[in-house]
Order: structure tokens, then sequence, then C-alpha cells
């Protein structure tokens, strides 16, 4: 019996990349839609990077008829826009992911296998990630000690879906132009001990023909994902639209903030959001001195986005040989299989372990002496120290209060005492009224105006004030 084969759907130049990572472990052939229909047997397996069109979705519903397994390969992530709100006449299907047509579907985060289910998907999302970030490590980049801060501003493949979203990306980006050419220096919150000011330097990463609009160098040779990782390890912080690029520099710990003016909602958040031009200037500003709890908020998004914790190169091609063994079983059992009736179950790879960012009080709070202490023995001390002290004062506490109860009974017996209680309360009311008095003085010699009386006319009349 001859080995199953595996299709990677799409022409080299769509899918190579995307490819790549597995291609040999796998033996993925690269063939059109139409090839992969005409050499496709019952029991193979084909890929694909895009349920959007056509020729992706027939290509789809006739392997399937043929009992072709077929899984969706997501290698981005999901944006209102693009699922929303596109053009009625748009070439694209309107309905795409909703649902899924592949038997399967690998997503890139948890998140995005959430979403997907409730788009009418349960039981076909299996959470991946994306097997071409397995040959980048994600580390963050050292500090640099230039006094330039560079900030990589870009745009997603597809910037907009209709004119008026691309003309509400161009406003945004002109207003960062805006802000960039009339403020060259960055003051810094925090001073460095060399400077209290960086330069700012933009490198512009922008698509469909947007950097001509805005009158930039575009630095935007290569959609691939090489030429980023390249960018990404020379700047210092990324401004972007939504886009599976935010991910990536999120992932080498870049502060990363996302520029969005739609006002819809997001599937994915950065660490910060720029949504209007006045939010610039102090975004920009956290971005070059990120504070621990917006790093870590980075870090949370991310790890909900993207699964991260396992290689997704080996999760897929589990997946892929699990579908081709359980596919197998199936034509075993019943070898003239009814058209469109390869089924496979709910959860087929295991879950990854979660990479939750860890909590370090040490880094959220570093003002905080306490956090600081390294030694358990010490730090016990000082707290068992610290409760011996707290219960002293509650102790105290308790006998102030104590007296203070005792000295209101014996006041309370004295206004009730027939002589000594009228003194008392005439006392208590000549101390009422000196109050009043001192107050009306204060308020007098302070903001109240004091009218001198006018001198008395010797021929006026005292009793009427004759206006006529």
């Amino acid at each position: 019996m001859n080995e199953p084969s595996v299709y990677f759907v799409g022409e080299p130049t769509e899918v190579s990349h995307h490819a790549a990572p597995f291609r040999e472990r796998l033996n993925v052939k690269i063939a059109s839609p139409a090839t992969v229909v005409q050499q496709a047997n019952s029991g193979d397996l084909a890929i694909f990077y895009s349920e959007h069109f056509d020729r992706f979705r027939d290509c789809c519903t006739e392997l399937k008829r043929n009992n072709v397994a077929t899984l969706y390969l997501i290698d981005g992530i999901l944006e209102w826009r693009n699922a929303w709100d596109n053009l009625p006449d748009e070439v694209a299907c309107p309905y795409t992911m909703r649902p899924i047509l592949a038997h399967k579907a690998a997503c890139i985060g948890a998140s995005q296998a959430h979403v997907l289910n409730q788009w009418s998907n349960s039981g076909k999302t299996e959470v991946v990630g994306i097997p071409r970030l397995d040959a980048i490590p994600a580390q963050p980049h050292p500090p640099r000690n230039d006094r330039e801060f560079r900030v990589l501003v870009m745009t997603a493949k597809t910037p907009g879906f209709t004119p008026t979203q691309i003309d509400t990306v161009e406003e945004s980006l002109q207003d960062l132009k805006q802000w960039t050419n009339d403020n060259a220096q960055l003051n810094l919150t925090n001073p460095l001990p060399s400077t209290d000011s960086l330069k700012i330097k933009v490198v512009w990463r922008l698509t469909g023909g947007l950097a001509d609009k805005l009158g930039v160098t575009n630095e935007l040779n290569d959609l691939t994902g090489q030429e980023l990782n390249q960018t990404l390890a020379q700047v210092d912080a990324v401004i972007t639209t939504a886009s599976t690029a935010m991910l990536e520099a999120m992932r080498l710990g870049i502060p990363t903030a996302l520029l969005d003016y739609h006002n819809c909602p997001r599937y994915v958040n950065a660490g910060w959001t720029i949504s209007a031009a006045r939010q610039i200037p102090t975004v920009v500003t956290q971005l070059a001195q990120p504070t621990p709890e917006h790093l870590f908020y980075q870090q949370t998004q991310l790890c909900d986005a993207l699964q991260n914790s396992a290689n997704a190169t080996d999760r897929l091609v589990d997946l892929v040989e699990q579908m081709l063994a359980i596919a197998s079983k199936q034509l075993a059992v019943e070898p003239k299989l009814n058209e469109n009736s390869l089924a496979f179950p709910d959860a087929i790879l295991e879950p990854a372990e979660t990479a939750s960012p860890l909590f370090s009080h040490r880094q959220l709070y570093p003002d905080t002496a306490e956090f600081k202490q390294t030694q358990p023995v010490e730090t016990q001390a000082q707290l068992a120290h610290s409760r011996r002290e707290i219960a002293h004062l509650l102790s105290e506490q308790a006998q102030l209060r104590a007296e203070l109860d005792e000295a209101h009974q014996i006041f309370e017996q004295i206004e009730k005492h027939p002589i000594a209680g009228p003194i008392v309360r005439v006392r208590q009311k000549m101390l009422g009224l000196m109050e009043k008095m001192g107050k009306r003085k204060n308020k007098l010699d302070g903001t109240c105006p004091i009218i001198e009386p006018e001198p008395l006319n010797s021929n006026a009349d005292f009793t009427t004030n004759n206006t006529n």
C-alpha cells in the first residue's frame, strides 16, 4: 500500500515560507488547487493557508467529497474588519471561518481557538502555534546604551478592506508622522544617568502605497517574515496596525502599541493602544520607558494569543500524522467509504502547557523594599516581627478606646447632674459661640472686604433716604 501524500495547496510564491518549517519532515508537495484535486487520493491530506477565496473553498469541498483529509493552517490573527466589515462586492467569501470548511483548523493560540469555536467550529480547532516562528529565539533584546530611541511603525499586509478603513489608517499615520516631526527629542519622565532626552528615529514599514502618500522612506522589501525579524532586532519599540507582526514583536519583549483609530472590537490586544492623536505623546513616552505592569500585561495578552510554550512545528507534524492515521483506519475498515464521510475526534492534540508570565512582585513593585528580600528566613523573621508590632498597636488601640468610652460615661453623668449639668452646657454654648466668632473674624481678615461707613452729612435726613 502506498504511503499517503501531504499537499500544501497554493502557488509556491504564496505558501513556500509557510511550508518551509515542516516541508521535509512531512514530505509536503506544494501544488495549485486544481492540481491537488487531480492528484490527491482518498486517505491523503491537504493543508490550506486560506479559505477566503473560491479556488481554495472549491478545492477543499471537492477533496472532502473524495475523503481527502483537510487542514486549515491559520498563520495570522483574527481581525474584526477582515471578518465583518468587508465591502458588499468583496471577492473573498464574507462567511470565511463561519464555519471553517476543512476537517480541522490549526490555531495560533488559545484565544483564537475560543473565538472560532464560538463561530460554529466546536470540535474542529487544535492549538498549534506558528511553525515559522520556531527558528526565531524568543529572547528579549538587551537595551542599548546610545541616546537614540528607534520606533518601528508598520501596517498589516492589507492595511484596510474598504476605502474608509484605508483613509482612517492613513489619518493615524499622518498624526504619528506630524508628532514625530514636531518632537525630534523625547523628554524622559525618569531621566537616565547620561541624558534626560532621547533622539527619536522612526523606521517606516508600510503597505498599500501608504509610504508614498505620507512621503516617507519605506523599509519594506519582503513580506515573508525574514526581513521583519532583522528589523525587529534593530528597534526599541513597535507601533503597528492590527497584524500578526505585533505578536512577533511582543514575543521578543519589545514594547508594542496597537495603532487603531477604527473604534471596533479587537480580538488581540497589545500592551499599549493609540486610538486618537492626543494619546501619541503619552504612549510614545511610555514605550521608551515601559513600566513593569505594562510589560506584564503585554505578556499576558501574548500568552492568550500565541501558543509559545511548545514547538509549533512538532505539534503540527503530530497533528498531520495523527489525522493521516485516523483516516487510514477508517478507510481500512470501509475501503469504499461514502463520499464526505471522513470524521475526526474533537481533540487530537494534547493541550499545550499554558505559558503564563511570572507574576513577580519584585519586578512589578521595584520600590517596595519587602519584595527585594532574597533570604526566606530573614523575610519570615521580618514578617513575625511585623505581626508582633501590629499586635502591640492593636492592644494599645483597644486600651485607648476603653479609656475614651469611660471618659464619655463620666461626661454624660456630669451633664445629668442638677448643678454641674447646666454649667457644663453653658460652657459648651460659650465655646461654640466663641468658635463661630473666630471663624467670622478669620473670614473678615481673609477674603471678605470690610466696608467702611460713609461720613455723616450734617444736613442729611437721618430718617429717610429721598431719591426723588
